[in-house]
């Protein structure tokens, strides 16, 4: 049972433990609120939207960060993750994103420290917070996204559109492969000018620009620029030599990449290398072949259609290596016009006829474990159990197993590829030699008979031991509350402390051990070493206890 089972939920990402407050964080789980008042701890509103902005008496909280300056007697929002006192604006996102603040080697040290109990919780992931310029007219919000303007000014997401006219601000259409058209989240437009988030594109607004989106490949998100036939990823366009682009499907099943069609080639996003790759072969330069399926195409004659493949390492080298979208052209005897004979429960996919042989063509693809876009059905009781109504996911996976549908013969006539490096060595031989390092730097103070307790009393004060020294008088402190817990990804335990003042602050939980050493206490060592450092105040009037 953790944290989450013990604790007292307050609401949003907020819960109360032991007297304490802790924001949950998604992707890392929960942040204790050092400055926060457990009692008067309280959400901004009941809007879902605002789950991450916590007040209490004293501070507002952007996720378990304090905001400075910032009035939460007058707090209230305005809408797209804003948030003002009246005087301050700020922007709290809703959604947890990666601490690009924090780079590999401290993320490693602070991981390190934290997982041997003598460090706080490494920040990997945030709130994205930012402040806003201030000004004698308010913000409001403006649009479906996370825009605001003072009319002057507009800012996306916590920061500047640079140059943006806030009356004519729009958000971009967004195509779907049903036809559903929506509004772009990414893409903004001004009447002027054009924006991805908050980067201008080199590009005049104009009417009949759209956005796409490729099912199942969210990860990257591409505007269309018909006029030029120009196609832009994220905030990088297209080689214009090569245009006019035309995007090979907006279905995205069986791809790991989205594919763009020219005369000159067809081209692909790889997010590894952050640019747009050519292959110069085009098999579909014909005007003559149409998607007669979800990325299966027919010139009448010729099938082809495109798969996706993966290559992992072994156990010396582990990890993924590459992602693949091949484009295969079926080599099998399909001398006869194609006809659709069904649709496999609305969207699995479809059931075909060529001549007196049937083929399953698939919609559902990697995610439901469909690893082939096209199967060859064995025998005509599989076609009648295809067009059931009562079909389900894991009855077309057990047709395949059961060699009910057999892969087809094909010939691969293109593949757009991804390479990870997995180049990992001198992460492991970093924390190989830290380790070696700390071991030895911590054998030699026990040696020399250094193992200094987590606090002293020296001129009427109670000094902390910690990265950033702190001093405590002890005419202020109500009492020290001492805790025992399971380490981190060890066996054992390691003591907390925590000071109360008497004007009912809390200090930050300090975490230490009996010993400089990289093995965990036993919970009995942890015990008697706790009674020592009780008596030491009690030797000096300061009030202690040990919680359970």
């Amino acid at each position: 049972m953790g944290m989450h089972d013990h604790g007292q939920e307050i609401g949003g990402i907020f819960i109360r433990y032991q007297d304490q407050v802790y924001a949950s964080v998604p992707s890392n789980g929960y942040y204790l609120i050092q400055e926060a008042d457990a009692d008067s701890f309280k959400l901004l509103d009941d809007n879902y939207q605002n789950r991450q902005f916590g007040l209490d008496k004293t501070h507002a909280y952007c996720g378990n960060l304090v905001i400075k300056d910032f009035d939460p007697s007058t707090a209230r929002a305005i809408g797209n993750d804003y948030f003002t006192d009246g005087k301050q604006t700020c922007y709290c996102g809703s959604m947890s994103v990666n601490n690009e603040a924090l780079s590999i080697v401290p993320e490693l040290i602070q991981r390190m420290r934290y997982g041997l109990g003598i460090g706080a919780k490494p920040q990997t992931y945030i709130y994205p917070f930012s402040t806003l310029e201030t000004g004698p007219t308010p913000y409001h919000a403006i649009l479906k996204t996370q825009v605001v303007t003072n009319g002057n000014t507009s800012y996306y997401r916590g920061h500047i559109l640079p140059q943006a006219n806030s009356k004519g601000l729009r958000q971009i259409p967004k195509l779907y492969n049903d036809g559903d058209i929506r509004e772009s989240e990414n893409y903004l437009a001004d009447g002027q000018h054009v924006y991805y988030q908050n980067t201008r594109l080199p590009l005049q607004d104009h009417a009949d620009l759209y956005a796409i989106v490729i099912d199942a490949q969210n990860q990257e998100n591409y505007l269309i620029d018909p006029s030029q036939g120009m196609v832009y990823v994220n905030d990088i366009a297209f080689d214009k030599q090569y245009s006019p682009y035309q995007v090979l499907s907006l279905h995205g099943d069986h791809v790991h990449h989205a594919l763009f069609l020219s005369k000159d080639g067809i081209f692909y996003f790889d997010k590894e290398k952050n640019k747009v790759i050519r292959i110069e072969d085009n098999p579909l330069t014909s005007e003559k072949f149409d998607e007669i399926a979800p990325l299966i195409f027919s010139d009448g004659q010729q099938i082809l259609y495109t798969q996706t493949s993966e290559v992992w390492g072994g156990q010396k080298n582990p990890g993924l290596k590459s992602k693949s979208t091949h484009i295969y052209k079926l080599d099998e005897s399909t001398t006869a016009s194609w006809v659709k004979v069904g649709t496999v429960h609305h969207t699995f996919g479809s059931v075909w006829k060529n001549g007196s042989t049937y083929y399953y063509f698939d919609q559902l693809g990697d995610s439901q474990l469909i690893r082939e876009t096209i199967y060859r059905i064995t025998d005509r009781t599989t076609v009648d159990t295809l067009l059931s109504p009562y079909l389900r996911t894991d009855d077309i996976r057990n047709l395949v197993q059961t060699d009910h549908m057999a892969k087809v013969k094909r010939v691969e006539l293109f593949k757009a590829e991804t390479t990870y490096s997995g180049d990992y060595g001198w992460f492991i031989w970093f924390v190989i030699l830290f380790a070696i390092g700390l071991q030895l730097f911590l054998w030699m103070l026990r040696r020399l008979g250094i193992n200094p307790k987590p606090f002293r009393v020296q001129n009427k004060r109670l000094k902390l031991y910690s990265l950033w020294p702190t001093s405590y008088a002890l005419s202020e402190i109500d009492k020290v509350v001492f805790s025992i817990q399971a380490a981190a990804r060890q066996r054992g335990y390691t003591g907390r402390f925590q000071i109360q003042t008497k004007d009912g602050k809390r200090s930050r939980n300090y975490m230490f051990a009996t010993q400089m050493r990289l093995s965990a206490d036993s919970k009995q060592d942890l015990e008697l070493y706790i009674a020592d450092l009780q008596h030491l105040l009690t030797k000096y009037g300061v009030k202690s206890i040990v919680r359970a």
